[in-house]
């Protein structure tokens, strides 16, 4: 299901769609924001496959790789985000080599955990975190994760059309959020068009 190779492989191929949308990220969080999600998401990935070299077999050690890589690149909030989900993915997999279906569906929950708990959220608030919700859902009905990934990230940005973002900066522009993407729901949305 997922393994080392396969990792390295997914974070390759994140950069090179990051790279593509790396103006659409920062537009998209610029109408709402700092405008400089682009940038967290491109510097962080980055440095994650400029450090690939120090993957091993053992999956936990990769994703603690991978904190790092978002700590060290990034100083932005989201990015502080994704360090501590991938810090908490790394100490579920420890001495793991290979994920099952199951496994999957525990990283992801873990994600969800991690976002909602430090970023002092929650679901219905239009955020990544309703995204990775509803992938959770989704992953428990298939194991098809292409059409997982890009259905369930799609359909909750259209959920989420006419409502407001309640979190963060964007809650400052009001009724104006209910037509914008989040940004972070948004640039998933983009990046699961790797799988």
């Amino acid at each position: 299901m997922l393994n080392k190779e396969i990792l390295i492989n997914i974070f390759k191929k994140l950069l090179e769609e990051a790279k593509k949308s790396y103006d659409d990220f920062n537009t998209a969080d610029g109408k709402i924001g700092d405008g400089d999600l682009g940038v967290t998401v491109l510097h962080g990935l980055e440095e994650i496959n400029n450090n690939t070299i120090k993957f091993t077999d053992d999956l936990g050690v990769n994703f603690m790789v991978c904190s790092q890589a978002f700590v060290k690149r990034s100083g932005s909030s989201f990015g502080t985000l994704i360090a501590f989900s991938f810090m908490n993915i790394s100490k579920n997999l420890k001495g793991k080599t290979e994920c099952s279906h199951e496994d999957i569906i525990n990283m992801f929950e873990i994600s969800l955990k991690t976002i909602l708990e430090r970023g002092k959220t929650n679901l219905g608030d239009k955020t990544i975190a309703d995204s990775l919700d509803l992938i959770i859902k989704h992953l428990k009905d298939s194991q098809n994760y292409s059409e997982v990934f890009k259905l369930a990230t799609k359909k909750a940005l259209e959920n989420f059309k006419g409502k407001k973002i309640k979190i963060g900066r964007a809650r400052m522009f009001e009724d104006k959020t209910k037509e914008l993407d989040d940004p972070g729901m948004f640039a998933l949305c983009k990046l699961s068009s790797i799988f």
